[in-house]
């Protein structure tokens, strides 16, 4: 059976190759629990230590060892829980009855990214849209919180585009981030040597007004990395110390989304 998870507008589909078959598996909260709140690009990910396992985020981050028939939470609320129609807008504070924000936008305060370490099971971090990171070494019994001031120039109101556990070696990680919804458009990309405890910035050579979306790490070269932002790809073969943009015809687009072909190298 061949499986492949589909997102559509905070669904969760599981779609069989063999059969055609399409099925929900979104998970959902027990009787009397408070709705979930899910990104409009609610993040899922395949363990990379089992292919039945499935990690799902809203506010929470819920683990299927079914390939999603059935769910658990390992976590509680991992954002910072801000109602957004409490923040100023233009001076001013939203009415629950505006319906350009309520009915027309994404929830606020939700889970936007996953990353499990593919050489240590169970060592999982999480980003979101409020300004949060939460690391967790033992699969969601316990976590640990990134204060974003140890992070030198990252603004507190950051939306965490990507989070990614380097491949490589089970103690550093990358992350990277994005400010336009406060009129701020610079590059933001940070890593950890050392699970999260302290971070560096590696924007290096970007330019200004450039936002990141995605970056990812070579499985062969582990100084090798590629970057998805709103004006192409970049590439850096020394661990983020320079950034190359790539440059054979491709024209001048936003990438969201990259994905290397591992099987034939």
């Amino acid at each position: 059976l061949h499986l492949s998870i589909r997102r559509q507008r905070q669904m969760c589909i599981r779609d069989s190759r063999k059969t055609g078959e399409n099925t929900n598996i979104k998970p959902l909260p027990e009787y009397g629990e408070k709705t979930e709140r899910f990104n409009w690009d609610a993040p899922i990910l395949v363990s990379p230590h089992d292919p039945k396992r499935l990690y799902f985020a809203s506010q929470r981050l819920w683990k299927s060892n079914d390939r999603g028939d059935s769910w658990e939470t390992i976590s509680e609320d991992l954002t910072n829980n801000i109602e957004r129609l409490s923040t100023p807008f233009y001076g001013s504070t939203q009415k629950w009855n505006n319906a350009w924000d309520v009915r027309a936008m994404s929830n606020y305060s939700t889970i936007t990214s996953i990353s499990e370490s593919p050489i240590e099971e169970g060592l999982i971090y999480i980003g979101t849209d409020d300004g949060n990171i939460q690391v967790t070494e033992n699969g969601g019994k316990s976590w640990r919180k990134i204060n974003f001031q140890k992070m030198i120039g990252l603004p507190k109101t950051a939306f965490v585009n990507d989070i990614k556990a380097d491949i490589h070696d089970e103690n550093t990680v990358y992350a990277v981030f994005d400010n336009h919804k406060f009129g701020d458009f610079n590059p933001y990309i940070y890593m950890s040597e050392n699970k999260g405890s302290t971070w560096k910035k590696i924007t290096s050579n970007l330019p200004e007004h450039t936002l990141l979306w995605r970056i990812v790490q070579d499985h062969i070269n582990s100084n090798l990395f590629f970057l998805g932002t709103e004006f192409g790809v970049y590439f850096s073969n020394d661990n983020g110390k320079e950034w190359i943009k790539l440059d054979g015809g491709m024209r001048i687009i936003s990438v969201c989304a990259i994905a290397l072909q591992r099987r034939e190298n």
